[in-house]
């Protein structure tokens, strides 16, 4: 099937029959989970959102973290203290994943990391829960999954959302027809950040205590910069990341392709630049892009310059339906009717990172997919890519789902990859599809 024609259950079917005989690497050969055995996590990546997973975590009686690793020597130290000084440090998540206990790492390094730390880690025979978005670019997110798959690994995306109970419900509640034809999507986030956005510091000599080197890992060689070296700074930066079109809409993305089961446009397009801000970003502070699903479009509309709310918020998706529009958010959701064609209806919140962290330990022991399995993410992440390289572009960029390339547009598909600083490109190029080997190159 292509990716378009492949719905969810159909997805998981297969995916389970495929991954249903790997087991994590200490564990080949014995016998099946206990329901209180211990599943032994490692930690790549402890700055605040990974401190906040590792807590997350620890809530759970049948998890133990053994390992974290950091380049921040502060931010490592943190991490043991979280958990009781019971976890062994690292500097170096390769020699973290040499540690034989480990059934599965957290990622939750910067986005440039991801993908290369995903695949290493599905190397080693460890599962994987990955922070969003994927990873930096296309086909190294498509490297990611063929690696999972090799390696028969279970891996988590980072999209919360959709272990959100309240998420399920809006779902049920589209798919059941009653907001009838959905014809239109936005989804937005919106702040005023003017005029001095980030700030514009100076670059300057690394401080004691980072490896600024491993840091940049993948990405090319450049001075240290605090707006490149800490969140939210290094979001709004190519080398790394693509701003929030990337970083924070890819949870919007992802829940509105799980709601329609859909999993990739047939085109994008993107108008916006950098308008107002003085900082020293290179992302554009205004953009907005469209997606052409076929038989609707989504708006994804990003702005630092205006914090006017869209629907009444900063942040969130709303689906337009002939016979009503739902609002939803990560506080709950609201359908306003089309005159009496359906009735208003108001719904709750509900957690997400506890069950979506629970769900994966549950698939590290069953090896059943998890709610967001790696190939979905990498489809939804695709899709802000795709945005951000019609952006680059100029132009609007047609898509070969079952290729991953640009229709047509050598220009676009030379963004569908990155020059990487070895020794790290190794772990991408010997997973790379054949339509995306011609893009890759990498550099000493």
């Amino acid at each position: 099937m292509e990716p378009k024609e492949l719905t969810r259950r159909a997805f998981l079917q297969q995916s389970a029959a495929a991954l249903g005989v790997g087991w994590t690497a200490r564990r080949a050969a014995a016998a099946p989970w206990g329901a209180n055995e211990k599943v032994v996590l490692g930690f790549i990546g402890t700055g605040g959102r990974g401190q906040h997973l590792m807590r997350v975590a620890m809530q759970n009686k049948d998890a133990e973290i053994a390992a974290v690793c950091d380049v921040m020597d502060d931010r490592l130290a943190d991490a043991v203290k979280i958990t009781g000084g019971k976890a062994k440090p690292y500097k170096d998540f390769r020699k973290l994943l040499e540690q034989k206990d480990l059934d599965a790492v957290f990622i939750v390094t910067p986005d440039h990391w991801h993908c290369v730390q995903t695949i290493a880690a599905c190397e080693a025979g460890k599962d994987v829960y990955v922070e969003k978005p994927l990873g930096q670019n296309i086909a190294e997110g498509r490297a990611a999954v063929n690696a999972a798959q090799k390696f028969n690994r279970i891996v988590q995306h980072g999209t919360q959302q959709l272990s959100g109970q309240h998420y399920a419900a809006a779902k049920e509640l589209i798919r059941s027809g009653a907001l009838g034809k959905i014809t239109r999507v936005r989804i937005w986030n919106c702040w005023n950040e003017v005029p001095h956005g980030v700030g514009h510091p100076p670059d300057e000599p690394a401080p004691p205590g980072i490896d600024y080197d491993m840091w940049l890992g993948p990405a090319p060689q450049r001075p240290f910069n605090r707006n490149r070296c800490f969140a939210p700074g290094y979001w709004f930066f190519w080398d790394y990341s693509g701003g929030f079109m990337l970083s924070w809409a890819i949870h919007h993305v992802d829940t509105v392709h799980w709601i329609l089961g859909v999993t990739a446009p047939k085109s994008a397009t993107s108008v916006g630049g950098k308008y107002a801000l003085q900082d020293n970003r290179d992302t554009p502070d205004t953009q907005d892009g469209f997606l052409d699903y076929g038989d609707f479009y989504l708006q994804a509309s990003i702005y630092h310059t205006s914090a006017r709310p869209i629907e009444g918020g900063d942040y969130g998706i709303v689906f337009y339906g002939v016979n009503g529009t739902m609002l939803l958010h990560r506080g709950g959701f609201q359908v306003f009717p089309e005159g009496d064609r359906m009735k208003p209806m108001q719904h709750g919140g509900s957690a997400q990172d506890e069950p979506h962290v629970r769900n994966f330990l549950d698939c590290v022991k069953s090896r059943q997919q998890p709610i967001a399995p790696l190939e979905w993410g990498h489809w939804s992440t695709n899709a802000m890519h795709l945005i951000n390289i019609a952006f680059r572009s100029g132009r609007v960029v047609r898509w070969d789902a079952k290729k991953e390339l640009c229709l047509g547009d050598e220009d676009a598909n030379k963004l569908l990859c990155r020059t990487y600083r070895a020794p790290w490109g190794q772990y991408v190029r010997r997973h790379l599809s054949p339509e995306h080997r011609r893009y890759f190159h990498e550099t000493t």
